[in-house]
């Protein structure tokens, strides 16, 4: 059974959407899923509720209004020329902008969007709106800052501490990788607050994986100082098209599943990032 059928595109027109954009159209056309294509305004009243003959009050707000349904109308049509189905979603946000309040998760099996992200000394400075839906969106949510450099995705790496209650968790995500046809690598990092023996990394590898084929359970692991240091390297390293990470409310004793890391990953990673929620 097909596990990603409807694809939520969060856009706002920028460049960094436009990537997310590009990447919507990579996976929605390898996995046959249709698209929703949602941009949120935010507006000083009201919008939904305001009687037609005082939008005028509001200038500025009724032409970004305009340019915005154009922009959308564009976007479909585009998507339709791609063989994808797709429709528009135009959300009036009063007030301080909560994008997860507008998305509703029983519709939708994979959340896409941009964020520029930063390679400066902060360390969790991404985007406001990838953070709040990052942390509170019960869908997995794919973050991307450059377009996509490959026509399909083939490989996909996902960073674990083969702790038993991701077994689930893996096994969902197994089925968002079938659709794609990708292969998926684990990835364990060994820090020296949480270090283990290769004989002890091998055997927490063997036992993760023993009700997985072996090619659904490629395993690597990487010594590093931190576990963000250690994705980092690895990324760099390979050959991967997306990689992976789950995060919980609590933070993991190894900390892999904090979500102060899922954020740093996801700001300093070049590469798109799938963040599940366990």
């Amino acid at each position: 059974m097909k596990t990603i059928n409807r694809i939520l595109l969060l856009t706002d027109f920028s460049d960094v959407a436009d990537h997310a954009t590009a990447y919507t159209k990579l996976i929605a056309g390898q996995v046959h899923a249709d698209v929703d294509i949602m941009h949120i305004i935010n507006t000083p009243v009201d919008w939904s509720k305001l009687p037609l003959e005082k939008e005028k009050l509001y200038p500025e707000v009724k032409a970004e209004i305009g340019k915005s349904r154009a922009r959308l109308s564009e976007m479909v049509m585009d998507f339709s020329k791609n063989d994808i189905e797709a429709v528009e979603s135009l959300v009036f946000n009063l007030g301080v902008e909560n994008i997860p309040k507008h998305i509703d998760s029983d519709k939708y099996d994979l959340i896409i969007m941009g964020s520029h992200g930063s390679k400066g000394i902060k360390p969790f400075s991404i985007g406001s709106n990838a953070q709040s839906v990052i942390r509170k969106a019960e869908l997995p949510v794919l973050v991307v800052k450059a377009a996509p450099a490959i026509k399909t995705i083939k490989r996909v790496v996902f960073a674990t501490t083969f702790e038993e209650d991701q077994r689930s968790f893996y096994k969902n995500m197994l089925n968002y990788v079938s659709d794609l046809k990708s292969d998926i690598d684990l990835l364990y990092i060994n820090t020296p607050y949480h270090f283990q023996e290769t004989k002890e990394i091998e055997k927490m590898h063997t036992l993760f994986c023993e009700a997985y084929p072996e090619n659904r359970c490629n395993k690597h692991h990487v010594d590093a100082y931190n576990e963000e240091r250690g994705i980092k390297y690895f990324m760099e390293n390979t050959d991967a098209d997306i990689f992976a990470i789950a995060k919980t409310d609590r933070t993991k004793l190894s900390g892999l599943f904090s979500p102060s890391l899922s954020e740093a990953v996801v700001n300093h990673l070049d590469m798109a990032v799938l963040v599940f929620h366990i």
